[in-house]
């Protein structure tokens, strides 16, 4: 009786010891397969971060992946009324103050199944035709509206340029969408109509075709397909061939089109869009007019990056040396007869002279802008550390420069009240734009009295719009100091 019981003991120690052995195998097997995955992750992680690395540093044409074509989760589609398909009517989803109908300079909307009636010259919105129609807004005073806009009141719905001097009100129908004589584009299209672009490079930048951009952020909309329809004509001017070669491409794969030219191109009566983007034209640099609030940071930056990457360069890519740039402004459009200059630097010969003498192991260089080409400008900027120039639109390429970089903006003296500045303040021109870029420190050069500037020409008392600056060199010196300090580590 012992012996079968020490047996059956001594088998059950056996077969315990034999599952502890196998358990040990399977646990070190397991240990060894996930240490082993550990270091493969590590070391292509390792790999990673030196691809990237060598991206930042050494190929400044390196061009990350573009994300894939979206737009914001589809919304609910669940058959309820028995349509089934068979009526198809307009609908439209916006941003900004949906109480207030008079805020429509800052509206934007997205409108779907809408049409471009051409016999008319209207958009048509495509209503259901029912006993009760159904409201399109709601207004803290007009109450509940039923039409875009209201008209007794000549208030609009939208603006398709910035600053609101160009209205847009769809029209409401009450009929259903088009079934024959129609085109439909499935396709995003965005209607605009620019405002300075055609002679203002910093505005038609980040205002005209920025607020495209800043659309498309703002509705979570990224579409390489868009097509860009331009209200107004398209003069074939420098700008806009600089605009058409640079910069929307930074938008779009197609090249954009006059609405007039677009819309005779089809030969129905009816042009249909899927989805049209319509509004949303920021203004970003009249400082009574910009709101501070958080959010603008985002995508002002979206747009400088998609600029620089799609003009074949790193918006990442950060310079290992020091660089200085100081912009030399000969040219203005505002420029008059006689004019000696326009807001440029007046001592500019003496400060080139003191960069050299004070900092000789930093390289730096005088730079006329437009007889550069956009992407070598985008190159340049990327690879400079300091950058000075004066203000007003010749400055606005500043966001272009590389994280961590320092520009130094010269500040006109306020002898005219206006812009949101007193007399005597020292002002920043485009101050309320550069508040939301923060990549980019700026060391402000501010202008005390009379004898930090000299009119433009005789007879002229507006400081701001007809000065150029006097540098003093030893304060010149006390930024350039401030920016080296806070870029050693």
């Amino acid at each position: 009786m012992t012996e079968p019981l020490l047996e059956q003991q001594s088998n059950t120690r056996s077969a315990l010891h034999c599952k502890k052995e196998i358990c040990l195998v399977i646990i070190s097997a397991t240990v060894g397969a996930i240490a082993s995955l550990l270091i493969c992750n590590n070391s292509l992680d390792l790999k990673s971060v030196v691809f990237q690395k060598t991206n930042i540093l050494k190929d400044q044409i390196s061009r990350p992946n573009a994300p894939k074509d979206h737009i914001a989760a589809k919304e609910i589609a669940i058959s309820y009324l028995g349509f089934n398909g068979r009526q198809t009517f307009s609908k439209a989803i916006c941003s900004g103050d949906e109480n207030d109908i008079s805020a429509w300079k800052d509206r934007l909307c997205v409108f779907s199944s809408i049409c471009y009636n051409k016999i008319t010259n209207r958009f048509d919105y495509f209503r259901l035709n029912q006993s009760k129609p159904k409201p399109v807004f709601y207004d803290k005073s007009y109450r509940m509206l039923f039409r875009f806009g209201v008209t007794n009141a000549d208030i609009p719905f939208l603006t398709l340029t910035v600053g609101g001097d160009t209205a847009w009100t769809p029209l409401v129908v009450n009929e259903s969408y088009p079934t024959e004589n129609f085109t439909r584009l499935h396709q995003l299209h965005s209607l605009t109509k620019t405002r300075f672009a055609s002679s203002n490079i910093g505005h038609g930048l980040w205002e005209d075709l920025g607020s495209i951009s800043y659309s498309l952020d703002r509705m979570n909309i990224i579409d390489r397909n868009l097509v860009i329809m331009h209200m107004n004509r398209m003069d074939n001017t420098s700008l806009f061939r600089m605009y058409h070669k640079y910069i929307i491409r930074a938008l779009t794969d197609h090249p954009m089109v006059q609405f007039e030219t677009y819309m005779s191109s089809f030969n129905t009566k009816y042009v249909c869009f899927d989805r049209l983007i319509v509004g949303g034209e920021l203004s970003v640099f009249p400082r009574t007019q910009v709101k501070e609030y958080h959010g603008r940071e985002i995508i002002y930056y979206n747009w400088r990056s998609k600029i620089i990457q799609n003009n074949g360069f790193n918006p990442n890519f950060v310079p290992k040396k020091h660089h200085i740039i100081i912009t030399n402004k000969t040219e203005s459009i505002y420029k008059r007869v006689g004019m000696k200059r326009h807001r440029a630097i007046a001592n500019l010969e003496e400060v080139a002279n003191f960069l050299q003498d004070t900092y000789p192991n930093i390289s730096s260089e005088v730079i006329e802008w437009q007889y550069i080409s956009f992407d070598k400008q985008i190159e340049m900027l990327l690879n400079t550390t300091i950058l000075i120039t004066p203000g007003g639109g010749v400055s606005l390429t500043l966001p272009l420069l590389p994280h961590g970089a320092h520009a130094i903006i010269m500040d006109y003296f306020v002898t005219e009240p206006g812009h949101g500045y007193f007399y005597g303040q020292s002002g920043s021109m485009e101050g309320a734009f550069f508040n939301h870029i923060p990549h980019v420190r700026k060391q402000y050069y501010q202008i005390y009295g009379p004898q930090e500037y000299e009119f433009d020409y005789s007879g002229a008392t507006d400081a701001r719009e007809m000065a150029s600056i006097i540098i003093n060199t030893k304060r010149l010196q006390l930024l350039i100091d401030k920016a080296l300090e806070e870029m050693e580590f």
